[in-house]
């Protein structure tokens, strides 16, 4: 779903779908980041459940999250595409923080 607060358009995306290009969950990821009315939001934040490998918790940092969603790479191109500001996960309890990241 998405929801607007104030100054930020929020893209929450379900980790448990494909989200492939061509696949419900992208076509609803894309639209949520295209309508994005910066001038309004100009803060566009994307949210999942899942990390998407990124985690550095010793497991994860190895082999990526398990039952992972396909298609970390077409989400990575959407967020470089619609410059997504800020990305949060769940499911790993652990703080982590980095640099930007595009591929």
């Amino acid at each position: 779903y998405s929801t607007d607060y104030g100054m930020f358009r929020f893209c929450i995306a379900d980790t448990e779908q494909d989200w492939r290009p061509g696949t419900e969950q992208y076509k609803f990821i894309e639209h949520c980041l295209a309508t994005a009315d910066r001038q309004k939001q100009p803060w566009l934040i994307f949210m999942a459940h899942r990390v998407l490998g990124y985690s550095s918790g010793t497991w994860y940092a190895e082999e990526g999250s398990f039952a992972e969603p396909m298609g970390r790479e077409s989400l990575q191109s959407l967020w470089q595409k619609y410059k997504v500001d800020l990305a949060f996960y769940g499911h790993v309890h652990n703080y982590e923080r980095t640099c930007p990241v595009y591929e």
